[in-house]
Formats: structure tokens, sequence, C-alpha cells
């Protein structure tokens, strides 16, 4: 695997459904991704490809030079409230606190403002995954609210974090 730092976020195709199936290896992992999504029995090939039809959700990627998948995450479109979501970033395990999930970030925060008609991006995350908070809070997202005990893990409730950010400063 080699990543240049030019690549660019293109759709997600199915095809790379099995590589992304296999950067999730625990119940952990998956909870940290996709929260209740694909919560228990529900994380097969068939669940992902079924989640992605979808019409409100866009799944973005990115691939290394080799064309490898290297980064994953969706925005999703909540028309009504006027926001958007940035939902289920993965990184592979092989990039993962190397700074690369801020440059993934960054190109889906450029794509959000493709979309009109949305003041501000969205997403929540476990309150204890400090990678991830702490590289949304580097982004300039900023803490709106708490879901107290909205996930569990191993019989432990987590809290999940509302992050926001107006899409006028992306």
């Amino acid at each position: 695997m080699s990543f240049s730092g030019t690549q660019t976020l293109i759709q997600f195709k199915n095809e790379w459904i099995p590589e992304l199936f296999s950067w999730i290896n625990n119940q952990r992992e998956l909870v940290l991704w996709s929260g209740n999504t694909f919560a228990g029995e529900n994380f097969t090939h068939q669940s992902i490809h079924q989640h992605l039809q979808q019409n409100d959700i866009s799944p973005y990627a990115i691939l290394d030079d080799n064309k490898s998948l290297l980064a994953y995450g969706e925005i999703v479109r909540r028309k009504k409230e006027g926001r958007l979501i940035l939902c289920r970033v993965i990184i592979h395990p092989l990039y993962r606190g190397k700074g690369f999930g801020k440059i993934f970030c960054r190109l889906l925060l450029e794509k959000c403002l493709t979309y009109g008609g949305y003041n501000n991006v969205r997403l929540n995350v476990i309150r204890n995954n400090w990678p991830a908070v702490s590289c949304y809070s580097s982004l300039g997202f900023k803490k709106i609210g708490v879901f107290p005990k909205a996930r569990k893990l191993g019989g432990i409730e987590l809290d999940l974090l509302i992050m926001s950010k107006p899409l006028t400063n992306v």
C-alpha cells in the first residue's frame, strides 16, 4: 500500500464491500464504526449492500496509488433538518493514527459544500473514542449535545457525543 497524498474522493463501489468488511475484526470495532446500524448479527456483506441502497446515503472512498481501498465514509442528507451527517467514517487499519482520517474528513467536508441547501454538518461519536473526537475537534466540530448511554459495548453503556460544524467555514 502506498499513499501519495493526492488522492481524491470517489463514489464507493459495492465491489469494495469485502475489503471494508475485513477492517472490522470484533464487536468493539463494529460499534465504534457503525453504532447500532449493523449491531448484532446484522453485519454481513448483504446488509452493507442493502444499507447503501438508501436514497439519502452517499458513500465515498479514497483509494491508494495501487487502487486499494484506504478510507470509507458516508454523507447522509437530512433535507428537512437542513443538515448533513458524516457517518461511518473508517480508515484502513494500517493508516490509522497517522493523520489520514483528518485528510479524508476534510475531503468529505469539501464534498458537503457541493450539496445545496444545507446549513451544517453533524456527526455522532462515542465519547471515549479519543482519536475520533480529537480528529473531529481539530476540523472545527463542536460538541452540541450528548446522548447518555446510547451504545452498549460488552455490557458497558457508552455516551454518544453530538458534534456540529457550520458549512460556512469548512
